[in-house]
């Protein structure tokens, strides 16, 4: 489906069919295909008939004219039902039918980004498709819940890193106006085994053929993340998503930097920078160094450096803050090179920060803690300082008011600056006034804040609010946020006091939940004061009782640790999955000392169609009991070993401010560059006496750079033994077996695909 004329007045809607016609007789008909507005009336419809003999196929085109549409916009996202008919003798023998969004976009080089020819600043997120406890099986109404709160949370767009996700996502992104780049699936992998080449070029076909009618699809990731691979596979593949979506909306996307040779084969870059920071540190950058090749936009920003890119929902509020004032920082242009000076950059047209949610995965055991909320979904501090980027102008009916003001303390203690000197509130409002126990403060104005934030504030985001309260107080932080002298938003927070009884919350989003026997319904079980106030502290132990028509998933597995559990600052997650049968499901949580919490939720009928059940064992909740996990994991047991002690660390250069001591620090976020960006590079480690290692553990730099190196050791200085010759990324940093008597360790890092060598940490077991 295309449209080759869109505007207020008039669109034409263009669909082309493919018919089959699986009979051995032949068969004559027509197509009919019936444009229905969002009451259910047909706005415009047309009949084509068709003759096919048996075994034959055909591809029908016709369009529809439609006068004044609705047109869909990710602020007002209207839709309309497309129903396509194959009538053989007045029957109807099969039908299709496509939610769509009548649409046109286009990208400017300078500018960015435009639909239906207004210029529109993306503010986006990267979203993995993980669940807890569940991974990725979770209901449809999950996946809606979650573009609900992206766009509540300030997003107008959202990269599905690194994967096509669940039409059911894609079916909301359409419903609620959340614009998507969709990515072909892959991550810093590439095979030259043809049969490879051949499954990526079927993946990209069905990719986009499953999903190219979604409005809200505005741009195609054809490359592999962070993968380098022939230059003909990025011709085949480009020629591949315009086959299958032909016409002038399909725009490719992918990183530009060290990839120069493929600008003819995509329509928008990430990283469009010239050449390495002049003065060698990855966090300088010039303007000058930022190039104009195609429409810009940045796909990842805001994890692995800064003051604190990630952090837990138990930390306390200075910790939480620190996350935020890194990622102000960097939206003024004060980030990694590479990202291009996001909001600070005048041709910059969107940014897709990393990450929206916390998750679990692969290359580390424990969580990614990068998240504006936790992996149950719990907004941070960061969820409501990317709720101020949304405009203020803007109000989406049963999703959110434009207007907002956040007080991203919990005004807990004099040992905070969040609660004393630098109480930071979060505000799209034109003024902001934040009151101690009734008492004034202060009062800034947006205006006020060009100095600081004039880059974010002219593409449409807000400031950042401190407000310097002197000593501490306990009570009430209480903040307004003003349009034209009056008070539009308020948001007060209060100190929390000793935990006194739970809060069952049921979060407040437009989803009916439905008796189907597997329907998701995400519980939060929060600590409070006597006075209602989260106990940001509390790590209470709650135990969940469900009855009624719902039951507690995960239930009776205590490795996975639901019921009981133990809240993370002060907050309780399960997920209640509804019964086949519609009613109310009653919740209690308990926890010793605390007032239990009570809730009721009530499921509404199915009326859809069941797949019928295949043959399999059902689970009861108990098949864990008596079973003894043994760890056996090598690489977990070498991490508890002993480390060799380093006497010296020599490198053939070091950039200043990336010392060669950060090598040997412990610390995988402090980090050695050289200081020349000639190749070879490479750094010896001298340990204090011959040593018997066991492993070693080496972690570069940058995890989207590849590294090619050799390992070699010796015990003299003079004799070096060759261990491997190996290509990795940053995040290939398991230990490698040795089992060598060793006093001298050496890396020769002979070419990285992007900036200079460089090292996070290096490490060696005894």
């Amino acid at each position: 489906i295309t449209y080759p004329k869109v505007d207020k007045e008039e669109a034409s809607v263009a669909i082309r069919t493919h018919l089959e016609n699986k009979h051995e007789a032949s068969r004559n008909g027509v197509v009919q295909c019936l444009l229905k507005n969002a009451r259910g009336r047909i706005v415009a419809e047309q009949e084509t008939p068709f003759s096919l003999k048996g075994g034959d196929n055909c591809h029908l085109e016709q369009t529809l004219t439609i006068s004044k549409p609705l047109l869909w916009h990710p602020y007002h996202p209207n839709l309309y039902q497309l129903e396509c008919r194959v009538k053989v003798d007045g029957n109807i023998v099969d039908s299709r039918t496509e939610t769509i969004g009548i649409r046109t976009i286009h990208y400017e080089r300078d500018k960015g980004f435009f639909i239906n020819g207004e210029h529109l600043y993306l503010v986006g997120a990267n979203r993995h498709q993980s669940f807890p406890y569940v991974g990725d099986a979770a209901s449809n109404s999950m996946q809606e819940r979650d573009v609900i709160d992206m766009k509540r949370g300030g997003y107008n767009a959202v990269r599905a890193a690194h994967y096509p996700q669940d039409p059911a996502f894609l079916a909301a992104c359409d419903k609620y106006g959340l614009l998507v780049v969709e990515c072909i699936p892959g991550w810093q992998y590439f095979n030259e085994n043809p049969l490879f080449t051949e499954r990526l070029y079927q993946v990209a076909r069905e990719m986009i053929r499953r999903d190219r009618n979604h409005p809200s699809i505005i741009l195609w990731e054809t490359a592999l993340n962070e993968t380098h691979y022939p230059l003909e596979v990025v011709k085949s593949i480009y020629q591949i998503a315009h086959e299958e979506y032909p016409g002038d909306q399909m725009y490719t996307s992918a990183d530009y930097y060290s990839h120069e040779e493929t600008e003819p084969y995509y329509d928008v870059f990430y990283k469009q920078v010239g050449r390495f920071p002049k003065d060698g540190s990855v966090m300088s950058n010039y303007l000058e160094d930022q190039i104009a090749v195609k429409p810009l936009f940045t796909r990842e920003w805001g994890d692995g450096v800064g003051e604190k890119p990630r952090v837990r929902l138990d930390e306390n509020e200075e910790e939480q803050m620190r996350q935020c004032r890194g990622r102000f920082q960097q939206l003024i242009g004060k980030g990694y090179f590479d990202w291009c000076m996001l909001d600070a950059n005048p041709r910059m047209g969107g940014h897709f920060l990393w990450s929206y949610n916390d998750y679990n995965r692969g290359a580390e055991e424990h969580t990614m803690f990068c998240g504006v909320v936790d992996v149950n979904r719990y907004p941070k501090f960061s969820y409501y300082m990317m709720q101020s980027m949304r405009p203020k102008e803007i109000s989406q009916p049963g999703l959110y008011d434009g207007p907002m003001v956040y007080v991203a303390s919990f005004n807990s203690s004099k040992q905070y600056i969040t609660s004393t000197t630098d109480i930071p509130v979060f505000s799209n409002c034109d003024e902001v006034r934040l009151y101690r126990n009734g008492k004034l403060i202060g009062k800034q104005t947006r205006q006020e804040q060009m100095d600081r934030y004039g880059a974010i504030i002219e593409k449409g985001g807000s400031p950042l609010y401190l407000f310097n309260a002197g000593d501490y107080e306990s009570g009430e932080l209480k903040a307004e946020g003003l349009v034209n002298g009056k008070v539009v938003a308020s948001h007060s927070v209060r100190t929390p006091g000793i935990p006194h009884h739970i809060e069952i919350i049921i979060p407040d989003h437009p989803v009916v939940p439905v008796a189907d026997g597997s329907d998701m319904i995400p519980v939060y079980f929060k600590i409070c004061d006597e006075n209602g106030t989260r106990a940001n502290t509390s790590d209470a132990e709650i135990h969940i009782t469900v009855s009624g028509e719902g039951t507690l998933i995960g239930d009776g597995i205590r490795r996975i640790g639901i019921n009981p559990q133990r809240a993370e600052g002060g907050i309780g997650f399960a997920f209640i999955r509804t019964t086949r049968n519609a009613g109310k499901i009653h919740i209690q949580a308990s926890s010793n000392g605390l007032k239990e919490g009570k809730a009721e939720i009530k499921s509404y009928p199915f009326e859809g169609n069941y797949l019928p059940d295949g043959q399999h064992a059902t689970f009861i909740g108990d098949e864990e009991t008596g079973v003894v996990v043994k760890p056996t994991r090598w690489d977990k047991q070498i991490l508890e070993r002993p480390t060799a002690e380093i006497e010296a660390v020599e490198t053939t250069s070091t950039q200043e401010g990336y010392s060669e001591s950060n090598l040997i620090d412990g610390d995988d976020f402090s980090w050695w560059i050289a200081g020349e960006d000639t190749f070879p590079q490479v750094i010896t480690l001298t340990l204090k006496e011959p040593t018997e290692i066991i492993a070693g553990r080496i972690r570069f730099q940058k995890d989207s750079s590849s590294y090619k190196h050799r390992v070699e050791i010796s015990e003299d200085g003079s004799s070096w033994e060759l261990l491997y010759e190996k290509e990795c990324t940053g995040w290939d940093f398991k230990p490698v077996r040795m089992k060598k008597k060793l006093k001298y360790f050496r890396i020769t890092i002979e070419k990285a695909s992007e900036g200079r060598a460089g090292l996070a940490e290096v490490t060696l077991y005894k």
